[in-house]
């Protein structure tokens, strides 16, 4: 079953996950890996690193730009958009101590699920961040995994509640303590309101924080730690985040105006960071969480209004704007109900099958389990530029992500020496 599963997806055009060293996943374990703390329970590191970037290696840069899929970086350097990373760009062309590395994703491609994996170094079935929206039975609701909130609001957290301790939910460990423990220094550079945001409280346990307040920002903590380089003359690694090209991607679409000028402010800043450093000792890895897809914010498909679905559901619906979970005691029931009022829309997996095919990832599947739901709904149909409301959606978007399709699923890992 898990081979055909494979076979029907590949047919279909849609991009597996590879967690076998040619994804985000082994991102986070080349990491580990180059600092000399990669074990035999880790996953392997990118298999395609040309060794000679690894050799020396004090520091590891990981900058990690959201919503920066493999197609729209090539897009906006063709463009003239990131002259800056179109110049690293060319010099991997010309194996000048700089690499471009096609890869993917995890599955779902979004970012709860992304940047919990390059945290933890496991994959969304480890870990259990499967989605943005995700229903919980510890707290009975689905859940906005980002924020660790019900899903229905827009603000708060669980953690509000100062009698609960984040900590006690985290499936898996962060790396940021393993790396401490080997002696290597650990920074996050991402927003200041992100601090003690419960996501951060969960998987960035361990690391120094730098905190920024404008994006502008980002680029003069990353160059301050690297010229000033407070971990002494010991290894470091330094997380850097950037929010503004998957924002404007969903309101304005990625391949609007808006989004070529966040993404021309983004290359600016890493020049700002980096351009002036000639090749050292520091590895430069720039990647993305996942790329988007163009959506047409008025084919929206209402499941929370279909009343008829929700009468055999289980509970409500979460997942992703392009991949609902449907929990239900009735699958077969779902898929022809949904086949049937939205003809050629939907792709459907049955869970224990996607499990089975290593979609999630590896690890015991208990959680994931009571997670994703029994059947997964995915847009790739002739109305693949839909996109589907789940409970907690509150608006339209004009890029989206969580499935399968290649503009989704393939990101940029861009490294070069600094």
């Amino acid at each position: 079953m898990p081979d055909a599963l494979i076979e029907r997806l590949r047919a279909r055009g849609f991009v597996l996950p590879d967690y076998e060293g040619g994804g985000l996943l082994n991102v986070a374990a080349t990491v580990l890996d180059v600092l000399g703390v990669r074990d035999q329970t880790d996953p392997p590191p990118l298999r395609a690193l040309e060794p000679s970037l690894r050799e020396g290696v004090r520091q590891v840069v990981l900058v990690l730009a959201d919503g920066l899929g493999l197609a729209q970086l090539r897009a906006l350097c063709t463009a003239g958009d990131m002259p800056f990373v179109a110049s690293i760009t060319e010099r991997a062309r010309r194996h000048d101590r700089a690499q471009l590395i096609e890869a993917t994703t995890v599955f779902p491609s979004t970012t709860a699920a992304a940047i919990t994996t390059l945290h933890t170094a496991r994959t969304p079935q480890e870990h259990g961040n499967l989605a943005y929206f995700v229903w919980l039975e510890e707290f009975a609701q689905v859940t906005q995994m980002l924020r660790w909130g019900p899903a229905v609001h827009r603000r708060g957290s669980y953690f509000d509640d100062t009698r609960l301790d984040p900590r006690d939910y985290v499936r898996v460990g962060s790396i940021y303590p393993r790396l401490r423990r080997a002696g290597v220094a650990a920074y996050v550079i991402q927003p200041e309101p992100f601090r003690l945001e419960a996501m951060d409280r969960m998987h960035a346990a361990g690391a120094d924080y730098a905190g920024y307040y404008l994006p502008s920002s980002m680029s003069v903590r990353l160059r301050d730690l690297l010229e000033q380089r407070p971990w002494g003359d010991g290894p470091a690694y330094v997380y850097a985040y950037w929010a503004g090209i998957d924002s404007v991607a969903h309101v304005s679409g990625p391949q609007s105006k808006e989004h070529a000028t966040e993404a021309a402010l983004f290359d600016r800043a890493l020049e700002r960071a980096l351009a002036s450093r000639p090749p050292g000792d520091t590895l430069v890895l720039l990647t993305a969480d996942h790329g988007h897809s163009f959506t047409d914010p008025f084919k929206l498909i209402d499941l929370i209004g279909d009343e008829q679905l929700r009468s055999i559901l289980r509970n409500p619906i979460a997942g992703e704007p392009r991949l609902a979970f449907l929990h239900t005691d009735q699958p077969d029931r779902v898929k022809q109900h949904l086949e049937r009022r939205y003809p050629d829309t939907f792709f459907f997996l049955d869970r224990d099958e996607a499990i089975a095919a290593g979609l999630f990832g590896r690890g015991d599947p208990k959680v994931a389990r009571r997670r994703i739901g029994e059947v997964l709904a995915m847009l790739g149909g002739d109305r693949a530029a839909s996109i589907v409301k789940v409970d907690g959606q509150t608006f339209r978007h004009r890029g989206s992500h969580g499935g399968m399709s290649p503009e989704e699923m393939r990101i940029p890992i861009l490294a070069w020496r600094a």
